[in-house]
């Protein structure tokens, strides 16, 4: 029987291609954990107004995943819809739409980096337009962090992130700590790209821990249904509950 653990609703963007925020989630859930998802409409850019647009579509889409099937929570993806339209707000319509608990990622990355005790912390943006360079910086340092600095890959033509080579991010990231060795962990923000493959190396070669969007999802929900069996291979914060 799948997700006799747990059941998650998965809210996100359309994908633009491979759904790499679900893939990386479900490759690294432990067994008897399911995912239900269903994708927005848009964005079509990553320009704020166009973000903030897409507030409408939470409601239904909350509502049509609760009407599919019994879920245990549910969880948005897509740090840009999340950061622009407030990440509490997000949690809060698609909670009330739905009657579960109810998270997003964004929740995920900031729960996790505290979970792990990090205060200081470079983020890296490997494919994000300025403005949402901008609103990771603001939200993380609203949040508490001290950012030691932001570590930018340029800004990536729209839907064209998914063709990013994951190793090219192990090395920006990787850079970016010798650059900053104060820093008391990484953040890679942006869950559309692949990045499964190398980041438990990053930690391995870095020597401190690695948040992503998609890893810090999935360990942010299990241990809100109290799955915590702790998962090896993608970083240090799937194996601390």
């Amino acid at each position: 029987m799948f997700g006799w653990r747990a059941r998650i609703g998965f809210l996100s963007p359309a994908p633009g291609g491979v759904p790499t925020s679900l893939l990386e989630m479900e490759m690294a859930a432990p067994e008897g954990v399911a995912f239900v998802n269903r994708f927005l409409d848009g964005p079509a850019t990553l320009e704020t107004e166009v973000l903030e647009a897409m507030r409408p579509q939470l409601e239904p889409a909350a509502r049509a995943l609760v009407a599919r099937t019994k879920l245990d929570l549910i969880l948005m993806g897509g740090m840009p819809v999340v950061l622009a339209n407030g990440p509490d707000d997000v949690a809060d319509i698609i909670g009330k739409a739905s009657g579960l608990p109810a998270t997003t990622n964004v929740a995920g990355v900031v729960n996790g980096l505290r979970r792990l005790g990090a205060q200081r912390i470079i983020v890296v943006t490997p494919y994000y337009p300025k403005n949402m360079i901008d609103m990771v910086r603001g939200y993380l340092e609203s949040s508490g962090f001290q950012i030691e600095a932001m570590v930018s890959g340029g800004d990536v033509a729209f839907e064209k992130h998914k063709e990013l080579n994951a190793y090219q991010t192990y090395r920006l990231a990787k850079q970016g700590y010798y650059d900053h060795p104060s820093a008391e962990a990484i953040m890679i923000a942006g869950g559309g790209a692949p990045i499964h493959s190398v980041v438990q190396h990053l930690e391995t070669d870095t020597g401190v821990p690695v948040v992503t969007n998609n890893f810090a999802s999935l360990w942010n929900a299990l241990d809100m249904l109290q799955v915590r069996e702790p998962i090896k291979g993608y970083g240090m914060l799937l194996t601390c509950f």
